[in-house]
């Protein structure tokens, strides 16, 4: 058996860790799946699946979060655009424009209101009055709410 084709040891739990770490810093920097690949010893398809799975398994923000999120991620893409089109690149144009699109795209959402619904309304209102409660003298403040759920005070018991 030729010593690039021994059989690699299996990465642990942390190990796997690091190198998915190492694998989307890499891609934070601009390297594609190939170049990646190459330094990490795998095939440009494994590194793919590696993404998808982490990708797969994460927690998507909605709203003025997600959008903020997309924002922050386009800010590198504008920024060398921005520095190729003044050393003169002009093929730098097409992207710059792709770029400013997609912020636009983001950028309605990472200033809409967000608006409260009645339910969600009544948990705020509930959990200012647990924490009115707290505050005041009236009860101290490790004592838990009655019934281990919510508190009593309703929404027409608060000041407007």
């Amino acid at each position: 058996m030729h010593p690039s084709q021994a059989p690699r040891r299996r990465l642990n739990i942390f190990g796997r860790a690091e190198r998915t770490k190492r694998i989307f810093a890499r891609m934070r920097e601009g390297w594609a799946y190939d170049e990646i690949a190459r330094d990490e010893g795998l095939s440009a398809e494994r590194v793919r699946q590696i993404v998808a799975e982490v990708l797969g398994k994460r927690v998507i923000d909605r709203g003025p979060h997600h959008a903020h999120l997309q924002l922050e991620r386009l800010m590198p893409a504008l920024r060398l655009a921005g520095e190729a089109i003044a050393r003169g690149d002009i093929k730098a144009i097409a992207p710059l424009i792709k770029v400013i699109d997609r912020m636009d795209r983001h950028q309605e959402a990472a200033v809409a209101k967000h608006y409260y619904g009645p339910e969600e309304r009544q948990r705020l209102l509930d959990k200012i009055s647990r924490i009115a409660a707290n505050l005041s003298d009236e009860r101290p403040a490790l004592e838990a709410p009655a019934g281990g759920g919510g508190d009593e005070t309703n929404a027409a018991e608060l000041p407007a």
